[in-house]
């Protein structure tokens, strides 16, 4: 599913978002960001010394790092009124703990220490907002513990989508290729294949991950395969004809989730467009910097978790004050934007895609809707 973007100048001082602070309250949550984690790590350490025993002298350092991984989700939620990536971590959260055989006490706890802490900083409807936020994800967080470790959903995939999965996995990369090459010699172009083969394969390698099937370095060794196949396929295609038009894609500094990206990437220079793709991490003056020189019609960026939206949001808002030659459409995507994706419309994007197919669809229907209206 894609679909355009209302102006970026739309207001949402208004709407009825239950969990979200006014400005004040956004700039004491702020202000006090390090402080709570400093805070919240200390009393949790104390209060659970035999979870973070493991980590000896560095057990406080992993509880402050993953008190920052938590509080990320919680951003969202209080800056945005968007609560649904916060949902999304505690129940992966309490289905790992639950898989190893741990206690999701320690979350609780998390839970409780951070309101306890923010309740000093917040007032009035801001404080109430806050309170009702963390009771949300306390209850969110029981209903997981009462569920139990709960298996996703079966999905239906297609069988040779399977294969693919499998041959990435066991780094098969002759054999995921082969699969997509008889793909399209039944008739499916490049970008039918990979959206209807590789890009499921992907997903069922995420969920194997997440649910504690696969190791790091399996999910790892899937995706660089998946690479491989598309640069060895891409790179067997014919040259397209040029269109004139130039896009680039790039992931904001800290994702270094860019497949997907890729995938919409080569689309469109298979579809005649001039493309640059910078790739994983690129920090941001350089990357605004190659907007510059490149001055492209249509920037590409893509948000995976919730610590990369400001990220994003600050390049869209640099892009558009400061872009001296064409004024760039700007595309997102990634896994926190299909989630949620009002998100695009938050950071000010003109575009969401979950994938090559509908982007290419999406900018080309407002390509056709622009010249439409200049005749």
């Amino acid at each position: 599913m894609s679909r355009v973007i209302p102006s970026p100048t739309v207001d949402f001082t208004h709407q009825n978002h239950r969990f979200r602070l006014d400005a004040e309250g956004v700039q004491q949550f702020e202000h006090h960001r390090e402080e709570l984690i400093r805070f919240s790590s200390h009393r949790i350490t104390a209060r659970f010394p035999e979870f973070y025993a493991d980590g000896g002298a560095f057990g406080s350092d992993r509880c402050r790092e993953e008190l920052t991984f938590l509080l990320e989700f919680i951003r969202p939620a209080l800056v945005f009124g968007i609560h649904e990536p916060l949902e999304d971590c505690l129940q992966w959260l309490s289905s790992l703990l639950l898989r190893r055989g741990l206690s999701t006490g320690v979350v609780f706890h998390a839970l409780q220490e951070m309101e306890g802490c923010l309740s000093r900083y917040l007032c009035a409807d801001n404080r109430a907002r806050m309170s009702e936020l963390f009771a949300h994800a306390a209850r969110v967080l029981e209903n997981a513990n009462t569920s139990g470790v709960v298996e996703a959903p079966k999905v239906t995939v297609d069988p040779v989508a399977d294969q693919v999965m499998q041959a990435l996995i066991a780094g098969d990369r002759r054999t995921a290729t082969a699969l997509l090459e008889e793909a399209m010699d039944r008739g499916d172009t490049l970008i039918e294949a990979e959206h209807e083969l590789l890009q499921p394969a992907l997903y069922e390698v995420g969920k194997e991950w997440h649910a504690n099937r696969l190791t790091v370095a399996e999910e790892h060794l899937a995706s660089s395969i998946a690479q491989d196949v598309m640069a060895q396929l891409l790179l067997s295609r014919p040259s397209s004809t040029s269109n004139g038009m130039r896009s680039l894609f790039a992931a904001p500094p800290g994702n270094r989730h860019v497949i997907g990206l890729r995938m919409i990437a080569d689309a469109f220079e298979m579809s005649g467009w001039s493309v640059q793709f910078l790739g994983a991490d690129v920090p941001r003056n350089s990357l605004l910097g190659q907007v510059r020189r490149f001055d492209p019609h249509l920037v590409g960026l893509t948000v995976s978790l919730p610590r990369h939206l400001w990220a994003v949001r600050e390049l869209i808002e640099e892009i558009r004050q400061h872009q001296v030659g064409l004024q760039p459409l700007i595309l997102v995507g990634g896994n926190l934007i299909n989630r949620v994706p009002s998100l695009a419309m938050v950071i000010g994007a003109d575009l969401w895609a979950a994938n090559a197919r509908d982007a290419l669809k999406l900018v080309g229907d407002v390509q056709v809707w622009g010249a439409e209206h200049r005749s």
